[in-house]
C-alpha cells in the first residue's frame, strides 16, 4: 500500500535553506538572517515564539517546502507519525474515525501547526489531515529534529519547551474531561464507553514505552 505522507506532492525541488539562500537577506545584530516577513511569519506561531532570528533561520535549513493538492491526504489516522507541517497558505481538514463515519473536528489555515506532537511522542497519527484546497507548508521531520536537539541547538530546546507545554495543557485537559465525566454520569451515559477509550488510548500513545501499560 502506497504512503499518502508520500505520494502527489507537488516538487518544488527546493529545501527551505536552499530557497533561504536564493533570497535577499538582512543583517541582524551584524548575524545573516532569513528575509524579515518570514521571521516574523514563524515568531508569530506559539510553538516558535521563543526563537530569534538566527533560530528560525537555523530551523528552516532542516525543513522542506511542500505543495498539497486539493483533496489530497496528507497524514492518515494510524500511520506512523514522524513529521509537522506549518501552514504557509492554504486550507486543510483534520478528521478522526467514529462508528459513523469519519468526523471533522477541525479545520486549520495559515500560520497553524499540525502533527507538531511527532516530535516527541511518535505512535501512530491519532488523525487523518487532508488539503482542502492547494496547500503550501514547511515539513520539519521527527529525525531532523531529533538532530538538532543532539547537536544542543537552542531553537530545538525553546520548541521542545513549547511541545511540553502544549502536552502538559493536554493532559490536564483530558483530566477535567474525566472529572466531568464522573460528576455527571447521567447526563454523558450514552458517550461514556467511547469516550472512555478515546482518552486511554490518547494517554497510552503519549506515554514513553516503559511507562506504557
Amino acid at each position: 500500500m502506497s504512503d499518502p505522507e508520500k505520494k502527489d506532492r507537488i516538487p518544488l525541488h527546493q529545501s527551505a535553506g536552499a530557497m533561504l539562500a536564493s533570497r535577499p537577506r538582512m543583517e541582524i545584530g551584524g548575524a545573516e538572517a532569513a528575509p524579515d516577513p518570514l521571521i516574523q511569519f514563524f515568531t508569530s506561531i506559539p510553538l516558535f515564539s521563543l526563537l530569534t532570528a538566527d533560530e528560525v533561520l537555523h530551523l528552516l535549513r532542516v525543513c522542506s517546502i511542500e505543495t498539497y493538492k486539493a483533496g489530497q491526504t496528507i497524514f492518515e489516522e494510524g500511520r506512523a507519525a514522524d513529521s509537522m507541517l506549518i501552514i504557509e497558505r492554504g486550507e486543510l481538514e483534520v478528521t478522526v474515525r467514529g462508528t459513523a463515519g469519519d468526523v471533522v473536528v477541525a479545520h486549520l489555515g495559515d500560520g497553524s501547526v499540525v502533527g507538531e506532537m511527532a516530535l516527541i511522542v511518535g505512535g501512530p497519527r491519532t488523525a487523518t489531515v487532508s488539503a482542502v484546497t492547494e496547500t503550501r507548508a514547511y515539513r520539519l521531520d521527527g529525525r531532523d529534529f531529533e538532530n538538532l536537539r543532539q547537536q544542543q541547538s537552542v531553537a530545538a530546546y525553546k520548541i521542545l519547551r513549547k511541545l511540553l507545554e502544549t502536552l502538559g495543557e493536554r493532559a490536564h485537559n483530558g483530566a477535567q474531561r474525566i472529572q466531568d465525566l464522573f460528576d455527571r454520569p447521567a447526563d454523558n451515559a450514552p458517550h461514556f464507553e467511547r469516550t472512555c477509550r478515546d482518552l486511554l488510548d490518547r494517554i497510552q500513545r503519549a506515554l514513553p514505552p516503559d511507562e506504557a501499560p
